[in-house]
């Protein structure tokens, strides 16, 4: 359960910045940054920039590779696969290694399915999704509006490609603290974020070899249990 809560968590934040606007072009800005433009940027700016970058994608697709780690007992554990998204409120998040496993919002059913375990989990989170803290964050929010914003800065960020961007959400009963956001200084993509939920424990997820508007078809984004699979269908979610 805490796995499923987290890649909630993790791909409501990564698929926060908005819908289908604008159509770009599908590589990602490949321009350096412009240092002292770059640097003059304030938190506030940084999350307009993010935002607006995210508005004019219709898809995303991008391999992942995601460390949790538990406070107390200092474990660690680690896994990668492929994330897709596509707006509003589709994402399909497999898992590769250690084991395959899959997770898909079709825009209104959660599947998590275990092909080892024969055995999938369906969640409606339709209404959910409009007013649950994941829903506003696949629909239309406001990095500003919903979260406090700063900047972190320090020796190690000066010579580093990305900027380091502080999320403090402002609504209580969330099920996370906070998260930090690394931002590519040139195409403001989200290279990485760490989440941290209300016991200090982090999950962090790095992005890689990302590209967007590629037409992603829609029945990449469906899913039927293949036969044989118990299939499970708990009450309706109140959290995330």
């Amino acid at each position: 359960m805490r796995v499923r809560n987290s890649i909630l968590i993790v791909v409501g934040t990564v698929a926060l910045i908005g819908s289908p606007v604008f159509a770009l072009d599908p590589t990602p800005n490949p321009q350096p940054p412009t240092p002292g433009v770059v640097s003059a940027l304030t938190a506030e700016e940084l999350a307009d920039k993010v935002q607006v970058t995210y508005q004019g994608f219709s898809d995303l697709r991008s391999a992942f590779f995601q460390r949790a780690t538990n406070r107390l007992s200092g474990m660690t554990q680690e896994a990668s696969g492929r994330l897709f998204l596509k707006w509003p409120g589709r994402m399909r998040w497999e898992y590769e290694k250690p084991e395959s496993r899959l997770f898909l919002i079709d825009g209104k059913t959660l599947w998590s399915y275990s092909p080892s375990e024969r055995q999938a989990i369906a969640q409606d989170v339709s209404g959910v999704l409009t007013t649950s803290p994941i829903g506003i964050l696949f629909g239309m929010s406001s990095l500003r509006r919903d979260f406090q914003v700063r900047p972190i800065v320090h020796a190690g960020t000066k010579e580093s490609p990305e900027s380091l961007l502080e999320l403090t959400p402002k609504r209580k009963g969330l099920a996370f603290k906070r998260v930090i956001l690394g931002v590519d200084r040139g195409s403001f993509l989200i290279q990485r974020l760490t989440v941290f939920d209300l016991y200090d424990n982090t999950t962090t997820v790095e992005l890689s070899r990302q590209q967007v508007n590629t037409n992603l078809k829609d029945d990449l984004f469906r899913f039927s249990p293949p036969p044989g699979t118990e299939v499970i269908t708990p009450l309706k979610p109140t959290v995330p």
